[in-house]
Parts: C-alpha cells; structure tokens; sequence
C-alpha cells in the first residue's frame, strides 16, 4: 500500500509537471498569437492609412482642376489655387485641414473634399469653417464660400449640402466633376 501510495503521489507529481508544462505552452502560445495578431492590425492599420491618404490625394487632384474651371464659370476670377493647405493647429493639436482653396483677390472657395460624404462630414466642415479666418490669416479679408467634393454621397447627402448652403461637386466620369450650386451660399 505504501509503494502503491508513493506510484500514486510519483504520478500525480509528473501529471502536474506535464499540465504545468502544457500550461506554460499555451500561455507562450497565447502571447505569441497576441502579438501576431498585434503586429497584423498595426500593419493593416499602416495600410488603411496609406491606401486612405493616397487615395485622398489622388480625389483632390482630381477635384482641383475641375473646381477651377466649375468655379470660373461662377464667375469667381481665380488667380491662386491651394491644395493640401497645412493643417491649423491650436496648443499643438490639428483642428483644421483646408483640401483644395479657389481665390481670388475678394474671394475664396473652400472645398472640402472626401471619398464619400454624409450629412456628419457636412456638418463637421461647417462647424470648422466658422474659425477659418482666424485660423487662417490669408483668408482673413476675403469672402469664404464653401463647396464639398466627393467621389459618392450617402442617401440625401447632396441635396442637404445645398440646402445647409454648400456647392456640391461630384465625380461624374473618369476625371470630371459636376457641380450643383446653392439656391444661396453660405459665406464666412
């Protein structure tokens, strides 16, 4: 009974050095996979953003020459076009970015431009525009009107533009753009 007891205890100790070593496997396992997986979102989300900024850029070098000549024939005189203006900052932290500026010596078109634009983009933009002036001294002296450009607008996202004051650009072909006036603009 007393070896029987000790092959039982002899047992039991390697059965708990087992679990324990299978324990410990799955826990490297576990923190390997963490950090894969880790490492796979952080690089995913790196590709969202490059794929997101690119993308971006190509829409607003789309939508810069087509809002020139839309703009023109507006009969807004454009001698200076802005792309990509540098973002404002305010203790350190962006708070504005302008897409593409159309000015003239009175006035300035500011176009906010986006891959797909709902009622919250148009309203975001609004609520930033209302600090461009001081945000941005170059546009301190001249009239700012506003106008979104997008490649694809959600379910009543146009029509709530104009309606909220706002020329609506949207991408119709390959590399042209139509645009929509609003029965009044909106101006800052």
């Amino acid at each position: 009974e007393a070896r029987w007891e000790t092959e039982r205890k002899e047992q039991a100790e390697r059965e708990a050095k087992r679990e324990a070593e299978r324990e410990k496997d799955r826990a490297e396992f576990k923190e390997r996979m963490d950090k894969i997986s880790a490492d796979t979102n952080r690089a995913i989300k790196d590709m969202k953003n490059v794929f997101t900024t690119q993308w971006g850029r190509l829409v607003e070098a789309l939508c810069k020459p087509a809002a020139y000549k839309l703009f023109k024939k507006e009969g807004i005189e454009i001698d200076r076009v802005y792309e990509g203006v540098h973002k404002a900052k305010v203790k350190g932290q962006d708070v504005m970015e302008i897409d593409v500026a159309l000015c003239d010596t009175s006035v300035a078109v500011i176009v906010e431009v986006k891959t797909r634009c709902g009622r919250h983009d148009i309203d975001y933009f609004l609520s930033q525009m209302k600090h461009c002036k001081e945000l941005y001294p170059d546009f301190a002296d001249k009239e700012l009107r506003v106008a979104v450009a997008a490649i694809k607008y959600d379910d009543g996202a146009e029509e709530y533009a104009r309606e909220r004051g706002l020329y609506v650009l949207k991408l119709s072909g390959e590399d042209t753009f139509t645009m929509v006036a609003p029965k009044k603009p909106t101006t800052f």
